[in-house]
Protein backbone atom coordinates (compact mmCIF):
# COMPACT_ATOMS: atom_id res chain seq x y z
CA UNK A 1 0.00 0.00 0.00
CA UNK A 2 3.05 2.23 0.59
CA UNK A 3 6.45 2.18 0.53
CA UNK A 4 6.55 0.47 3.45
CA UNK A 5 4.72 -2.50 2.07
CA UNK A 6 6.76 -5.17 0.37
CA UNK A 7 5.21 -6.76 -2.14
CA UNK A 8 5.99 -8.80 -5.12
CA UNK A 9 3.76 -9.75 -8.55
CA UNK A 10 5.15 -13.12 -9.28
CA UNK A 11 3.94 -16.18 -9.18
CA UNK A 12 5.45 -17.10 -6.14
CA UNK A 13 3.76 -14.39 -4.44
CA UNK A 14 0.29 -15.11 -5.65
CA UNK A 15 1.07 -18.29 -4.04
CA UNK A 16 1.65 -16.94 -0.66
CA UNK A 17 -1.28 -14.72 -0.36
CA UNK A 18 -3.92 -17.72 -1.64
CA UNK A 19 -2.09 -20.38 1.60
CA UNK A 20 -2.57 -17.10 4.15
CA UNK A 21 -6.50 -16.75 2.62
CA UNK A 22 -7.26 -20.46 3.55
CA UNK A 23 -5.16 -20.53 7.05
CA UNK A 24 -6.96 -17.65 7.99
CA UNK A 25 -10.14 -18.91 6.11
CA UNK A 26 -10.16 -22.09 8.27
CA UNK A 27 -8.63 -20.44 11.48
CA UNK A 28 -11.91 -18.23 11.65
CA UNK A 29 -14.30 -20.66 10.10
CA UNK A 30 -15.64 -18.31 7.38
CA UNK A 31 -14.60 -15.22 5.41
CA UNK A 32 -15.92 -12.50 7.25
CA UNK A 33 -17.26 -11.79 10.91
CA UNK A 34 -19.91 -8.88 10.26
CA UNK A 35 -23.31 -10.16 10.32
CA UNK A 36 -23.68 -9.17 6.15
CA UNK A 37 -24.92 -12.43 4.57
CA UNK A 38 -28.36 -11.56 4.31
CA UNK A 39 -27.65 -8.55 2.61
CA UNK A 40 -24.63 -10.09 0.55
CA UNK A 41 -27.64 -12.88 -0.63
CA UNK A 42 -30.32 -9.67 -1.47
CA UNK A 43 -27.36 -7.95 -3.83
CA UNK A 44 -25.19 -5.39 -2.55
CA UNK A 45 -22.15 -3.65 -4.10
CA UNK A 46 -18.83 -4.43 -1.95
CA UNK A 47 -15.02 -3.46 -1.62
CA UNK A 48 -12.30 -5.05 -0.92
CA UNK A 49 -9.27 -2.96 0.17
CA UNK A 50 -5.78 -3.82 -0.51
CA UNK A 51 -7.53 -7.32 -2.56
CA UNK A 52 -3.81 -9.11 -3.15
CA UNK A 53 -4.64 -11.79 -5.52
CA UNK A 54 -8.29 -11.66 -5.11
CA UNK A 55 -8.97 -14.91 -3.89
CA UNK A 56 -11.09 -13.55 -1.33
CA UNK A 57 -13.32 -11.50 -3.56
CA UNK A 58 -13.60 -14.26 -6.02
CA UNK A 59 -14.92 -16.85 -3.61
CA UNK A 60 -17.46 -14.52 -2.19
CA UNK A 61 -18.91 -13.49 -6.15
CA UNK A 62 -19.33 -17.13 -6.66
CA UNK A 63 -21.30 -17.59 -3.37
CA UNK A 64 -22.90 -14.71 -3.64
CA UNK A 65 -24.02 -13.90 -7.73
CA UNK A 66 -26.48 -10.84 -6.41
CA UNK A 67 -23.77 -9.09 -5.21
CA UNK A 68 -21.44 -6.78 -6.79
CA UNK A 69 -17.29 -7.02 -6.01
CA UNK A 70 -14.69 -4.14 -6.15
CA UNK A 71 -11.29 -5.44 -5.51
CA UNK A 72 -8.48 -2.62 -5.30
CA UNK A 73 -4.80 -3.10 -4.84
CA UNK A 74 -1.83 -0.54 -5.55
CA UNK A 75 -0.51 -3.94 -7.78
CA UNK A 76 -2.51 -5.75 -10.60
CA UNK A 77 -4.64 -8.62 -9.96
CA UNK A 78 -3.60 -10.90 -12.58
CA UNK A 79 -5.91 -14.18 -12.59
CA UNK A 80 -6.08 -17.53 -14.04
CA UNK A 81 -9.15 -18.00 -15.07
CA UNK A 82 -11.74 -15.66 -16.73
CA UNK A 83 -13.31 -12.74 -14.40
CA UNK A 84 -16.60 -13.03 -13.37
CA UNK A 85 -19.54 -10.96 -14.49
CA UNK A 86 -19.98 -9.44 -10.74
CA UNK A 87 -16.15 -8.66 -9.74
CA UNK A 88 -13.87 -6.17 -11.02
CA UNK A 89 -10.67 -5.18 -9.92
CA UNK A 90 -8.91 -1.84 -10.36
CA UNK A 91 -5.07 -0.57 -9.37
CA UNK A 92 -4.74 2.22 -6.99
CA UNK A 93 -2.87 3.54 -4.17
CA UNK A 94 -5.33 3.86 -1.50
CA UNK A 95 -3.09 5.99 0.49
CA UNK A 96 -4.02 8.77 -2.51
CA UNK A 97 -7.80 8.36 -1.40
CA UNK A 98 -10.11 5.41 -2.62
CA UNK A 99 -11.62 6.63 -6.08
CA UNK A 100 -15.12 6.29 -5.41
CA UNK A 101 -18.25 8.50 -4.69
CA UNK A 102 -19.01 9.15 -1.10
CA UNK A 103 -21.65 5.85 0.19
CA UNK A 104 -20.88 3.83 -2.80
CA UNK A 105 -20.83 0.60 -0.82
CA UNK A 106 -22.61 -1.60 1.67
CA UNK A 107 -19.75 -3.63 2.97
CA UNK A 108 -15.94 -2.57 3.23
CA UNK A 109 -13.48 -5.25 3.76
CA UNK A 110 -9.74 -4.80 4.54
CA UNK A 111 -7.22 -6.94 6.04
CA UNK A 112 -3.49 -7.57 6.62
CA UNK A 113 -2.68 -3.77 5.36
CA UNK A 114 -0.81 -3.53 8.09
CA UNK A 115 2.66 -3.56 6.84
CA UNK A 116 1.29 -0.78 4.34
CA UNK A 117 0.23 1.87 7.26
CA UNK A 118 1.81 4.12 9.42
CA UNK A 119 -0.13 5.19 12.62
CA UNK A 120 -0.87 8.17 11.42
CA UNK A 121 -2.36 6.90 7.82
CA UNK A 122 -4.44 4.44 9.80
CA UNK A 123 -6.03 7.35 11.74
CA UNK A 124 -5.91 10.11 9.27
CA UNK A 125 -6.25 8.44 5.57
CA UNK A 126 -7.28 4.74 5.92
CA UNK A 127 -10.10 4.80 8.43
CA UNK A 128 -11.62 8.19 6.98
CA UNK A 129 -11.48 6.83 3.93
CA UNK A 130 -13.07 3.74 4.39
CA UNK A 131 -16.25 5.45 6.73
CA UNK A 132 -16.36 7.77 3.34
CA UNK A 133 -16.88 5.36 0.90
CA UNK A 134 -19.46 3.25 2.82
CA UNK A 135 -22.95 3.70 2.96
CA UNK A 136 -25.45 4.49 6.22
CA UNK A 137 -26.28 1.42 7.80
CA UNK A 138 -23.12 -0.20 5.90
CA UNK A 139 -20.60 -2.65 7.16
CA UNK A 140 -16.91 -1.86 7.70
CA UNK A 141 -15.11 -4.96 8.75
CA UNK A 142 -11.30 -4.73 9.10
CA UNK A 143 -8.88 -7.83 10.07
CA UNK A 144 -4.93 -7.61 11.15
CA UNK A 145 -1.99 -10.02 12.29
CA UNK A 146 0.37 -9.57 14.72
CA UNK A 147 3.85 -10.22 13.69
CA UNK A 148 5.29 -11.39 17.48
CA UNK A 149 4.22 -14.84 17.64
CA UNK A 150 3.54 -16.28 21.17
CA UNK A 151 5.68 -19.03 21.69
CA UNK A 152 3.89 -22.33 23.24
CA UNK A 153 7.45 -23.38 24.87
CA UNK A 154 10.05 -21.25 26.42
CA UNK A 155 13.15 -23.25 25.37
CA UNK A 156 15.26 -22.47 22.70
CA UNK A 157 13.01 -20.15 20.44
CA UNK A 158 15.61 -17.52 20.67
CA UNK A 159 16.49 -17.93 16.57
CA UNK A 160 12.63 -17.74 15.87
CA UNK A 161 12.42 -14.35 17.81
CA UNK A 162 15.45 -12.74 16.23
CA UNK A 163 13.87 -12.98 12.79
CA UNK A 164 10.61 -11.62 14.12
CA UNK A 165 12.07 -8.72 16.75
CA UNK A 166 14.55 -8.24 13.05
CA UNK A 167 10.96 -7.77 11.13
CA UNK A 168 9.23 -5.57 14.32
CA UNK A 169 12.72 -3.21 13.92
CA UNK A 170 11.58 -2.87 10.31
CA UNK A 171 8.53 -2.00 10.87
CA UNK A 172 8.89 0.04 13.65
CA UNK A 173 11.46 2.46 11.66
CA UNK A 174 8.91 3.09 9.31
CA UNK A 175 6.34 3.91 12.10
CA UNK A 176 4.64 0.99 10.77
CA UNK A 177 2.12 -0.86 13.46
CA UNK A 178 3.24 -4.07 13.78
CA UNK A 179 0.78 -4.64 16.86
CA UNK A 180 -2.42 -3.52 14.53
CA UNK A 181 -4.20 -6.65 15.47
CA UNK A 182 -4.93 -5.28 18.95
CA UNK A 183 -5.74 -1.76 17.70
CA UNK A 184 -8.51 -2.20 14.90
CA UNK A 185 -11.38 -1.75 17.18
CA UNK A 186 -10.67 0.69 18.79
CA UNK A 187 -9.44 2.61 14.90
CA UNK A 188 -13.75 1.95 15.05
CA UNK A 189 -14.57 3.83 18.06
CA UNK A 190 -12.62 6.33 17.61
CA UNK A 191 -13.94 7.49 14.16
CA UNK A 192 -16.83 7.86 16.39
CA UNK A 193 -19.65 6.98 12.98
CA UNK A 194 -19.71 3.64 13.91
CA UNK A 195 -22.57 1.52 16.12
CA UNK A 196 -22.38 -2.23 16.74
CA UNK A 197 -18.84 -2.33 16.79
CA UNK A 198 -17.60 -6.06 17.58
CA UNK A 199 -14.39 -7.50 17.93
CA UNK A 200 -13.14 -11.03 17.87
CA UNK A 201 -9.43 -12.36 18.29
CA UNK A 202 -7.75 -15.78 17.16
CA UNK A 203 -4.58 -17.49 18.44
CA UNK A 204 -3.97 -19.64 15.48
CA UNK A 205 -1.79 -22.38 15.67
CA UNK A 206 1.96 -22.68 13.52
CA UNK A 207 2.90 -26.07 14.11
CA UNK A 208 3.64 -28.11 15.69
CA UNK A 209 3.82 -30.88 13.07
CA UNK A 210 0.58 -33.27 12.50
CA UNK A 211 -2.27 -31.19 12.41
CA UNK A 212 -3.22 -29.13 8.89
CA UNK A 213 -4.16 -25.84 9.78
CA UNK A 214 -0.72 -25.68 11.82
CA UNK A 215 1.42 -26.87 8.94
CA UNK A 216 -0.20 -24.18 7.20
CA UNK A 217 0.51 -21.66 10.26
CA UNK A 218 4.46 -22.86 9.60
CA UNK A 219 4.42 -22.71 5.63
CA UNK A 220 2.99 -19.14 5.86
CA UNK A 221 5.54 -18.08 7.92
CA UNK A 222 8.33 -19.48 6.40
CA UNK A 223 6.92 -17.50 2.85
CA UNK A 224 6.72 -14.14 5.01
CA UNK A 225 10.64 -14.54 6.39
CA UNK A 226 11.35 -15.32 2.79
CA UNK A 227 9.54 -12.23 1.35
CA UNK A 228 12.01 -10.29 4.60
CA UNK A 229 15.03 -11.99 4.19
CA UNK A 230 16.97 -9.41 1.76
CA UNK A 231 16.46 -6.83 4.56
CA UNK A 232 16.44 -9.24 8.11
CA UNK A 233 20.16 -10.15 6.74
CA UNK A 234 21.86 -6.81 6.85
CA UNK A 235 20.20 -5.82 9.78
CA UNK A 236 21.09 -8.44 11.32
CA UNK A 237 24.16 -8.03 10.51
CA UNK A 238 24.68 -11.63 9.33
CA UNK A 239 26.01 -13.72 6.20
CA UNK A 240 23.53 -15.55 4.47
CA UNK A 241 24.59 -19.11 5.01
CA UNK A 242 24.58 -17.34 9.02
CA UNK A 243 21.38 -16.37 8.40
CA UNK A 244 20.07 -19.89 6.26
CA UNK A 245 21.30 -21.07 9.92
CA UNK A 246 18.86 -19.15 12.12
CA UNK A 247 16.15 -19.35 9.92
CA UNK A 248 16.12 -23.27 9.82
CA UNK A 249 16.53 -23.27 13.58
CA UNK A 250 13.92 -21.19 13.82
CA UNK A 251 11.74 -23.39 11.43
CA UNK A 252 12.34 -26.67 13.73
CA UNK A 253 11.57 -24.68 16.43
CA UNK A 254 7.93 -24.62 15.10
CA UNK A 255 7.95 -27.80 13.68
CA UNK A 256 8.53 -29.39 16.95
CA UNK A 257 7.14 -26.98 19.96
CA UNK A 258 4.99 -24.68 18.01
CA UNK A 259 3.37 -20.97 18.46
CA UNK A 260 0.49 -18.93 18.26
CA UNK A 261 -0.21 -16.56 15.88
CA UNK A 262 -2.86 -13.71 16.96
CA UNK A 263 -5.40 -12.62 14.44
CA UNK A 264 -8.32 -10.36 15.09
CA UNK A 265 -11.57 -8.89 12.88
CA UNK A 266 -13.26 -5.72 14.11
CA UNK A 267 -16.60 -4.75 12.10
CA UNK A 268 -18.73 -1.62 13.05
CA UNK A 269 -22.15 -0.11 11.08
CA UNK A 270 -21.79 2.84 9.67
CA UNK A 271 -24.48 5.29 11.59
Amino acid sequence: MSSTYTKSNDTQEVERLNLQHTFIKHGFNGNFAAPVDQILRSGVRVLDVGCGSGTWILELAEEYPNSHFVGVDMSPVVLRNKQPDNVEFITHNVLTGLPFEDNSFDYVFARLLSGGYTRRQWKEIAIPEYTRVTKPTGWVELMEGNIQLKYNSKDNFKDVDLIIKAVIDLLNATDVHSEAAYEIKGFLEEDNRYNNINYKEKHLPVGPMGEKLAEMGIEDCQEIWKLFKPAVVPLLQVSEEEYNAIYESAIQYLKTFGAKWVFARAWGQKV
